[in-house]
């Protein structure tokens, strides 16, 4: 998957926001060794003429014939590793994003609720109110706008841009593609979004963006971007 160019918002975001280099960030690559510097001879040759190393192998009796990758692509090769570099700490925070997201989808407001920090769904003007934050949500994620603004349908995590902590706050940057019912075509974006421990656990410091985006807010507040401690 092609990496999208982080806008410089998201960018200044994060200047702010974390201290520790995130989990794949370009200083904590390990140094190069020596013997990574050191320049390979050249490969063997096989001995066969040029122009015959691409012909295919003949078949022969009793064998089934073998499948070659399409010229210009590579071989199954093994599945990722884990990055020695990502902290147990970025782990949960990337879970509990995911998490996130997916109880929007399940339009599960218990789900969601419990993920957010207390008080935090205060900060949203949801359009429907019902006796506590699992009942408003439930009633307003997917909500149809008589004003005729864009129906939610759902949203999906692309690729964690960038999952920093420090301390007991993380930030993470999410690639948000979200599908409206009532528009043929999705958007994407890059979803900021601040957490913080509570009971040990990570929760979201104040609803992002997709939660707006989910209860039909058009437009989204500045104040979901800047990180919490700088609010007043």
């Amino acid at each position: 998957m092609t990496l999208r160019r982080l806008s410089p918002a998201v960018l200044a975001v994060l200047a702010v926001s974390a201290s520790t280099p995130g989990c794949g960030s370009e200083a904590e690559q390990a140094p190069e060794t020596d013997d990574a510097r050191t320049t390979q001879g050249p490969a063997p040759t096989t001995g066969a003429p040029p122009g015959e190393a691409d012909q295919e192998e003949p078949e022969v009796e009793g064998r089934p014939p073998v499948e070659k990758p399409p010229r210009g692509e590579a071989g199954p090769t093994e599945g990722p590793r884990s990055d020695p570099r990502v902290t147990e700490l970025e782990r949960e925070a990337a879970a509990t994003v995911r998490a996130y997201v997916r109880a929007l989808n399940s339009r599960d407001g218990e789900r969601v609720c419990s993920l957010l920090a207390p008080g935090a769904i205060d900060q949203v003007d949801l359009p429907l109110e019902r006796r506590d934050c699992a009942a408003s949500l439930d009633a307003s994620i997917g909500f149809g706008d008589p004003r005729g603004l864009a129906v939610w349908e759902g949203a999906e995590v692309l690729e964690l841009a960038a999952v920093r902590t420090d301390g007991s706050e993380a930030t993470v940057v999410a690639t948000v593609l979200t599908r409206f019912a009532d528009r043929p075509e999705p958007s994407i974006e890059d979803d900021v979004i601040h957490l913080t421990r509570d009971a040990g656990e990570w929760v979201l410091a104040k609803p992002s963006a997709t939660l707006h985006r989910a209860v039909g807010v058009a437009d989204v507040p500045p104040i979901v971007l800047s990180p919490p401690r700088e609010r007043s």
